[in-house]
C-alpha cells in the first residue's frame, strides 16, 4: 500500500458494530424469540457464521458486476475481502465506481440483517489515489483515513518487515499479562504454566505473521525466565 508510483487500491477495515444482538429474524416454533439472540447464546455463533456468508456472497456477486475492478494484489484470486468474526477487510481498487459498488453491497447486507458497520472503528486505506478521487471516496464512505500500522485480530500489520523497534509492542503485551495481579500470586508450577500456555502462544502467534529478529527472542526469554 505505501509503495511510491503504485496503481490506485484501496482497503477498507470494517468493524460491525454489535454483532451478536442486532440480526434481524423473528423467532419461530414452539418458542417465542421475544427478546432476540444475546452474546453467550448457545446458537449466536451458528447464526453470525450463516449471516456473514451471506455477506460473501454479496461482495461475491458485486464482483461480477462491469464496473467493479478487484485490487491489484488481489486480481489473480479474484479476492474482495477478508473475515473473521465481525472484523471485516475489503479489497478493490482505488476508484470511484468499484468501493461505490462495495459499499452498495455493504448497504445492502446491513439492510437485510442489521449489522452496520462502526463508524468510529472503521477505515479506509489508500494507494496511487490522487486528491480528488480520495475526497470523493471518504465522501462516499463516510470512514477516515488510516495509515499502517493497521490493527486488525489483535496484530499491528505494516508492509515492511519488523525491526527491534517495531517489536517493543510483542514485549509490552508479554510484561502487561505478567503484571496482572493474579499473575503475581502464582506458584512455581503456576507461573510455568502461564508461561507456556499463554505467554509462549503470544509470542508464537506473532511468530506466524512477523518474520522477527533473533534479538526479540534472546528478549522474550529474558522476560519469561525472570517471570519464572
Amino acid at each position: 500500500m505505501p509503495r511510491k508510483n503504485a496503481s490506485s487500491r484501496c482497503l477498507m477495515k470494517i468493524d460491525l458494530r454489535k454483532a451478536y444482538d442486532m440480526i434481524n429474524g423473528e423467532g419461530h416454533g414452539y418458542f417465542a424469540g421475544k427478546r432476540g439472540l444475546r452474546q453467550g447464546d448457545p446458537i449466536s455463533p451458528l447464526l453470525f457464521v450463516l449471516v456473514m456468508e451471506y455477506l460473501s456472497r454479496c461482495l461475491k456477486t458485486m464482483s461480477n458486476l462491469p464496473d467493479f475492478r478487484f485490487h491489484l494484489m488481489c486480481k489473480s484470486l479474484q479476492l474482495t475481502h477478508l473475515i473473521f468474526a465481525d472484523d471485516l477487510m475489503i479489497f478493490c481498487k482505488g476508484n470511484v465506481s468499484s468501493v461505490s459498488r462495495a459499499m452498495k453491497a455493504l448497504t445492502h447486507f446491513s439492510a437485510a440483517t442489521g449489522l452496520v458497520a462502526n463508524m468510529d472503528k472503521s477505515s479506509i486505506f489508500l494507494a496511487g489515489v490522487d486528491d480528488s478521487t480520495r475526497d470523493q471516496l471518504l465522501a462516499r464512505t463516510g470512514f477516515t483515513v488510516s495509515t499502517f500500522p493497521m490493527r486488525y485480530l489483535g496484530l499491528p500489520l505494516s508492509p515492511k518487515k519488523w525491526t527491534k523497534l517495531d517489536c517493543h509492542l510483542l514485549e509490552e503485551k508479554i510484561t502487561q499479562r505478567i503484571n496482572v495481579t493474579y499473575s503475581k500470586h502464582l506458584s512455581y508450577t503456576g507461573r510455568l504454566q502461564v508461561i507456556t500456555a499463554v505467554l509462549f502462544s503470544i509470542h508464537s502467534f506473532w511468530g506466524t505473521v512477523f518474520i522477527l529478529p533473533q534479538s526479540i527472542f534472546k528478549e522474550v526469554d529474558k522476560i519469561c525466565r525472570v517471570y519464572l
